[in-house]
């Protein structure tokens, strides 16, 4: 009773808002599809958008983009609406002030051509399960849109709900029959089990040992690289606040072996300014250091070494690292005196005394600093720098960590030119080539050892990695002081973000051990290895969806050793069974994947880097992300490699190179299908018609801009820098047109 007697009231007062809106304020018109318009702000193919409908594309908060990118997204938002729009009209499809009156009402908001439940946003939910449209939930919306009234938004609300009408019938309008969801479900539905190697970028990055010689060669052979990087950042450059380039000795207090000890980490206040840096400064004339960053950034990180059992006999005693902090400030003391008196360098000395490999390879250059805030770690060293001119050195100064010596080298502040700073921007770019080259060649390495002779397993050179966790920790939900009801939305938000995960069909035939296999005609793999498992006598033969099997392994077989990954052949097409008895082959899939072939740079000094290890996947449907790979590789591991084969070649993957071989794979089967038709083949429709849709909108979109019937304002895309000057236009009509609902599909899951 009580429901019935809310509902009619609300329903009530929101008639007489609706009423008094329309009495005070009359239609505002020009929302889209009105001739003439004011404040218009994109031009559709002669229908005109106004300031209030951008105001709601753009303050709504289902609006993914960030700054600029707001804009952009609000505009094509609008582009969107408009296209859908127009076509509605042209089919006649009208929509009415009462019929949004009735949407607002059930609690949706129409953007973009898309429906939109706000829930809690407008409605209040009760105990019951019950929920009740709450007036001055509905007035704080609109009022957070940023448009004038609840009249304004009515109007915007009738063009919007006219595009979301014709989206959803051409949505509703694509089939597909059971043969096509079978023949998908077979082919999709296969997985695959592998082993993955992967040689990181960052780990060499940080085990490089750059030297001033290795800098200036980088520079004579990629100048063309440095000069582009500058042109790209040299507004970074610009009215830069006094720098210093700096030298450091710093030897760390004695402690037990293990990790070296560091300079003082900056504290939570030492944050350098916003223009103190000067783009990616590395330090010029020198290795290492940033304008912007802590010194000794390439300082090793060493291996931890296994702790020696005191049980055990004659386990040698750790060796100490660093000295005494008196002996570390005399030696320093010492040197200060030398370097003063011209009776040695700076840069020797630090080669002589530093700690870390790093300051010992480049001489204690730590690159150029920002005088109003060094980031040199403890605050009395910071003060000392500050006051320092170019040649001048600090007093040695001594911390719990150890103790330093700082020396200016140069100082400079303004508008810095090429010559200035190539020499830093060099070493940054080259700690970023060499170290994908480092561990591109690790990688070929690895390669050319497992392919050597009759083979190897990448389980068999790797140590294998810790087996990833099926799910989080929940031990802290133990924690007394923690409510039910509060480890109960825990749990329900754990298990919102594990529904990804969970219910993952994975059919499998009978696991093929992981040893290698002889390459099938075009193949991609590599030959068997030593003492792995017999090779079945007879081919497998081909099920639904599976790449074509490999021929039986001649365990002589002993394959020519290769210097350079052979590039892939082209994938074997897999074939799949349909209902009918017939085969259908599937999409192709694209595997134009660049080789990786090592470069002819002569590289610097590396401190050792930790060997890799090897990581086993579990079973991986052809449509999921396969973890450690990239998109491009999945038809390489579904149609070119058999179980047990290993990938002839690298592959780079975010700045790492990786090694791949395939331990299992598994066949979906009709059965499974059976169980599932009716929801994979709604599936399947809702991917195709929307699919479908969005390669119209992309279409027109691209039309009417190349036809220039697509005229954003002026005052909204153009763009400036930070003087004022006016910059190429960043934003173009239709550039999201095929993002944008994935975009916004994302974003509204949050």
């Amino acid at each position: 009773m009580r429901q019935r007697g809310a509902s009619i009231f609300i329903y009530l007062i929101f008639g007489v808002l609706i009423a008094v809106f329309v009495i005070n304020f009359g239609p505002s018109g020009g929302q889209g599809g009105c001739k003439g318009a004011t404040n218009t702000v994109v031009e559709v193919d002669d229908s005109n958008v106004n300031l209030s409908s951008y105001r709601i594309a753009y303050s709504n908060p289902y609006n993914p983009g960030r700054s600029r990118e707001r804009v952009y997204f609000a505009l094509e938002t609008l582009i969107r609406r408009e296209l859908l729009a127009n076509a509605a009209a042209e089919r006649g499809i009208r929509v009415t002030g009462d019929m949004v009156d009735e949407e607002i009402k059930k609690g949706y908001f129409f953007l973009g051509g898309i429906r939109i439940p706000l829930g809690e946003n407008i409605f209040d939910k009760h105990e019951d399960g019950t929920q009740t449209w709450n007036v001055l939930k509905f007035k704080r919306w609109v009022a957070n849109l940023d448009v004038k009234s609840t009249s304004t938004y009515r109007d915007e609300q009738i063009r919007s709900m006219q595009a979301a009408l014709m989206h959803e019938l051409l949505t509703g309008t694509a089939r597909v029959s059971r043969e096509e969801a079978l023949t998908d479900f077979l082919f999709t539905k296969n997985t695959v089990s592998y082993d993955v190697v992967a040689f990181s970028a960052a780990d060499y990055r940080d085990a490089m040992r750059l030297t001033d010689a290795d800098i200036a060669r980088f520079l004579a052979t990629h100048e063309a690289e440095v000069k582009a990087r500058f042109a790209e950042e040299e507004r970074t450059y610009k009215a830069v606040k006094p720098q210093l380039e700096l030298r450091q000795i710093f030897i760390a207090a004695a402690e037990p072996a293990g990790e070296p000890a560091k300079p003082d980490e900056p504290k939570p206040d030492d944050k350098q300014p916003a223009n103190a840096g000067s783009g990616s400064a590395a330090g010029t004339g020198s290795a290492a250091g940033s304008a912007a960053k802590p010194a000794d950034k390439t300082a090793a990180k060493p291996a931890d070494k296994p702790k020696a059992d005191a049980d055990k006999p004659g386990d040698a005693a750790k060796p100490a690292i660093g000295m005494p902090i008196d002996q570390a400030k005399a030696k320093l003391e010492a040197a200060r005196a030398a370097i003063a008196a011209n009776k040695q360098k700076f840069a020797d000395a630090a080669k002589q005394l530093a700690t870390t490999d790093a300051e010992k390879a480049n001489g204690g250059a730590i690159g150029w600093r920002s005088v109003e805030n060094p980031q040199l770690g403890d605050k009395a060293v910071n003060d000392a720098v500050k006051a320092l001119k170019p040649g001048e050195m600090t007093p040695v100064i001594t911390t719990d960590n150890g103790a330093y010596l700082v020396m200016a080298e140069a100082a400079r502040e303004g508008d810095l030119t090429y010559d200035q700073v190539k020499h830093e921007i060099a070493a940054e770019l080259a700690r970023t080539v060499w170290s994908k080259e480092a561990a591109k060649r690790a990688a070929l390495a690895a390669l050319d050892e497992a392919r050597a002779g009759t083979g190897k397993n990448l389980e068999q050179m790797f140590e294998k990695a810790p087996a990833q966790s099926d799910g989080p920790n929940l031990d802290f939900l133990n924690d007394p002081n923690m409510s039910d009801e509060q480890k109960q939305q825990i749990i329900e938000q754990l298990r919102q973000q594990m529904q990804g995960r969970q219910g993952r069909l994975e059919w499998e035939s009978k696991d093929v051990p992981a040893a290698w296999k002889a390459d099938p005609d075009g193949g991609g793999g590599s030959a068997p290895a030593a003492g792995s498992a017999k090779p079945a006598d007879k081919p497998a033969t081909a099920t639904a969806g599976s790449a074509t099997p490999a021929k039986p392994a001649d365990s002589a077989t002993t394959p020519a050793t290769a210097t350079t990954p052979a590039t892939p052949a082209t994938a074997t097409t897999p074939t799949t069974t349909t209902a009918a008895g017939g085969t259908t082959p599937p999409p192709p899939v694209a595997t134009t994947v660049p080789p990786v072939e090592p470069s002819k740079d002569v590289l610097p000094a590396f401190a050792p880097v930790p060997k890799p290890k090897v990581q086993s996947e579990p079973p991986s449907p052809r449509k999921s992300p396969l973890p450690g790979l990239s998109k491009e590789m999945t038809s390489v591991l579904f149609d070119e490699l058999s179980a047990g084969m290993l990938a002839k070649r690298v592959y780079e993957v975010d700045n790492t190179y990786v090694l791949v071989q395939v331990t299992a794979k598994g066949q979906a089967k009709v059965e499974d299908f059976d169980k599932e038709a009716d929801r994979y083949i709604s599936r399947l429709q809702t991917v195709r018609s929307y699919t479908l849709v969005e390669d119209w909108l992309e279409t027109r979109c691209k039309q009417l801009a190349k036809d220039k019937k697509i005229v954003p304002a002026k005052e909204l895309v153009s763009e400036s820098d930070d003087t004022g000057k006016a910059v190429p236009q960043i934003y173009q009509p239709c550039m999201y047109t095929n993002q944008w609902l994935t975009a916004m599909l994302q974003h509204l899951r949050q």
